[in-house]
């Protein structure tokens, strides 16, 4: 798909045409020193899934992905859902994975039971959150309605990264932008075949 074609797309603003840019114009402070930048590969992680079991970094490699990170209560919660439950089916088509990490203390997520999404949901517990953190995501730090966006391609790499500061509840035009233009892009040559 070439930038003419994004351009056709009713929903393309031509907000991705610099996502790294973007992503980075305004660091909020949970992010100063954030420890993976864009074009670094992602840290490798495996975390208690919020309905059973657990899943890991690895399950998603092969195949671009999105990993959300959580903020603000448990109703700013069902805001972020409501917009990645949109984007995910679009998000399989485009074979683009999509997971969200909640950085919490076990009781709030406990009172949060009937929380359901389409997607693969982790929880990273506080106080300690060390998957929250190795990505630079300090949630003590953030403000109440912020989250983070990454966008990481098959290889395990960070394309883009973006926050949500106005409601925490992520904006679904802009992380599908993102991915378009991700994978309108020719792959980068693999030297290891």
């Amino acid at each position: 798909m070439t930038k003419a074609n994004l351009a056709a797309i009713p929903e393309y603003d031509g907000i991705a045409d610099l996502p790294a840019e973007h992503a980075s114009a305004v660091k909020p402070d949970c992010l100063i020193g954030a420890g993976v930048p864009v074009g670094e590969y992602a840290p490798a992680f495996v975390l208690p899934r919020g309905d059973k079991g657990s899943f890991g970094f690895a399950q998603l490699l092969g195949a671009p992905f999105v990993l959300h990170f959580y903020s603000g209560s448990e109703h700013s919660w069902l805001q972020q859902s409501a917009c990645l439950n949109a984007i995910a089916p679009t998000l399989e088509v485009l074979g683009v994975g999509l997971v969200g990490i909640i950085c919490a203390d076990q009781s709030r997520v406990r009172h949060f039971e009937t929380f359901r999404a389409g997607y693969p949901v982790l929880l990273d517990w506080e106080p300690k959150a060390l998957v929250s953190r190795i990505y630079g995501f300090n949630r003590n730090k953030a403000s109440p309605e912020m989250s983070a966006t990454y966008l990481v391609d098959r290889r395990g790499v960070i394309n883009w990264i973006a926050f949500d500061q106005a409601n925490g509840r992520g904006d679904s035009v802009i992380i599908l932008n993102a991915v378009r233009l991700h994978l309108s892009r020719p792959s980068p040559v693999d030297t290891s075949d």
